[in-house]
């Protein structure tokens, strides 16, 4: 058809022939855009069986259809893996999804997994109460304690699951001990690096098989694109980008778009957040309300060491959290107080926004469960903007003021 259209002809089509082949324009050579298209379509025409089947036999030249891979999806990929220096990335419509069709790619009935029980709150429920339905099991354990990993092995384990830095407590991993630690016992290690991204991070340097992303957060960065990612072994990614497909896990080529556009701005961002997330955080030290903070770039932080090794530019994300003296009400007093810094079940966004993982993230686990790794009524997380700092402490401090009102 869009030969048809720059050769001139059909010159006169019924209305209703017309209105069905609407917005059809062919393509000119003399020039190419300079901002990818958005390919907003579901399915890709073929001029003959032949090509048809090269396209079948062959996918890289050509595309089918919407929930295989689209033009947006694939470029999306290529940057990731570019990003990452992995082999190869594979896109999913969101991070829960990423995270669903690489376990999925990876195991089967009867495997095991060997979970850092730190993790995010809707993995933890991933792994606990869906993935059982499909006879994969999970223990979890500190993956700091080298013997509590190896306690843990069966002979059905397959994976060691982790995350670079932990939702909501910030606690930094040894991506490079722990990569060892799995070879050695025969394991897959994958990582959940949502929060440090590969500007900051890249754990495949470090010998990390598969690295996830919920691309919704600092690879979005504008709370308005859905969206996951899966990167790593050629063969891992592939067996997910497959596992995706066929589960309809499929991310839309707005949502693609979107993030290959954030991407571009994602290393300035990146160092924005860290910046001001470094004041905050030292700023809240000296708080007398404030009982602890926890940052990476924190000398005070458990995993300095650790994060001055993965992350030696000096850039230490823009995540932090820390615990106020009084509980619930002190927690909900100060949250209402805060004039410019909204109350919301995500992160990343260029502006500052605060959560409160006992109702959030962590909300699914029991409260004995949350006490267990460490997430008490006490603890708020912050995702720190890249607004003008002083303006964000004149808000916090507002707010820790009308705690002793």
């Amino acid at each position: 058809m869009l030969e048809e259209i720059e050769q001139g002809y059909p010159t006169k089509r019924h209305p209703a022939t017309e209105a069905t082949h609407a917005g059809e324009i062919a393509e000119r050579r003399g020039s190419y855009p300079v901002a990818q298209p958005i390919y907003q379509t579901t399915v890709y025409g073929f001029k003959s069986l032949e090509d048809l089947e090269k396209v079948n036999e062959h996918p890289a030249d050509g595309w089918f259809y919407y929930r295989y891979e689209s033009p947006n999806s694939a470029a999306f990929d290529h940057a990731m893996a570019a990003l990452e220096g992995a082999e190869a990335a594979t896109t999913a419509g969101s991070g829960m999804g990423a995270i669903f069709a690489a376990l999925s790619g990876a195991l089967k009935a009867g495997d095991h997994i060997i979970a850092d029980e730190k993790i995010y709150g809707g993995t933890f429920s991933l792994l606990v109460d869906q993935l059982p339905k499909f006879g994969i099991e999970t223990t979890f354990v500190d993956v700091t304690d080298e013997l509590a990993v190896r306690a843990a092995r069966r002979p059905t384990s397959r994976i060691l699951y982790f995350e670079t830095i932990t939702n909501p407590l910030l606690h930094v991993t040894d991506l490079e001990g722990l990569a060892r630690l799995a070879r050695d016992l025969e394991l897959l290690s994958f990582v959940d690096a949502t929060f440090s991204t590969p500007v900051i991070c890249r754990p495949v340097e470090w010998g990390i098989d598969i690295v996830m992303h919920a691309t919704t957060k600092y690879i979005g960065g504008h709370s308005d694109a859905l969206g996951g990612i899966v990167a790593g072994r050629q063969e891992l990614v592939a067996a997910a980008k497959l596992a995706g497909k066929l589960m309809g896990l499929t991310q839309s080529p707005f949502d693609a778009w979107l993030n290959v556009r954030s991407l571009k701005t994602l290393p300035v961002r990146m160092a924005a957040h860290s910046k001001n997330a470094q004041i905050l955080a030292e700023w809240l030290e000296k708080q007398p309300a404030v009982r602890r903070v926890l940052y990476p770039g924190l000398a005070s932080h458990p995993q300095h060491a650790l994060a001055r090794k993965y992350m030696p530019d000096g850039q230490f994300g823009g995540m932090l959290s820390f615990e106020l003296d009084g509980g619930r009400p002190a927690v909900s007093k100060f949250i209402r107080s805060l004039h410019d810094i909204p109350l919301v079940p995500s992160l990343a966004d260029v502006t500052t926004t605060i959560s409160y993982p006992t109702s959030t993230s962590h909300r699914m686990l029991s409260p004995s469960q949350r006490l267990a790794v460490g997430v008490t009524d006490d603890l708020l997380r912050l995702s720190v903007g890249i607004e003008q700092v002083e303006d964000l402490i004149e808000d916090i401090e507002q707010a820790l003021h009308e705690l002793h009102r």
